[in-house]
């Protein structure tokens, strides 16, 4: 368990948001998740908040723990949803730490090997484009 795992988003930014001002689905669900302790995240949890770029600095670690245990983690859409909101995210906002550059191209590599068809050609297609971006930087 992480240092931080016991505490949430709000906590570990030191941020509280006010009431959502506008009450859709995933509006609403952000800012409970943002009061949710990292240790109880799902990995829907997480393909949610990847997928809107919050609080990545304490996310993405955790996201890379869930896909190393199975690259094709899933959350409530398909096979791999998590890994595939991960490689989504602008080039920017991937840590330039070179263990989560390590993890994260073991992951990839692992996901592009499996013999299973989980990633549609469009996806093995972006998991190709974030591996090569990553490694030659």
């Amino acid at each position: 368990m992480k240092k931080y795992d016991h505490k949430s988003l709000e906590q570990l930014e030191k941020d509280i948001w006010p009431a959502p001002d506008y009450p859709s689905y995933l509006v609403t669900t952000c800012h409970e998740l943002r009061k949710k302790k990292l240790s109880d995240f799902t990995a829907e949890d997480l393909r949610i908040m990847i997928g809107q770029s919050i609080g990545l600095r304490y996310l993405l670690p955790k996201a890379i723990e869930f896909l190393q245990e199975d690259p094709f983690c899933q959350g409530d859409f398909y096979q791999g949803d998590l890994l595939m909101a991960l490689t989504r995210l602008p080039a920017g906002q991937l840590p330039v730490d070179k263990c989560f550059k390590y993890d994260l191209i073991e992951i990839l590599l692992a996901a592009l090997s499996s013999d299973a068809p989980k990633l549609s050609k469009a996806d093995r297609t972006t998991v190709n484009q974030l591996l090569e971006r990553i490694s030659t930087h």
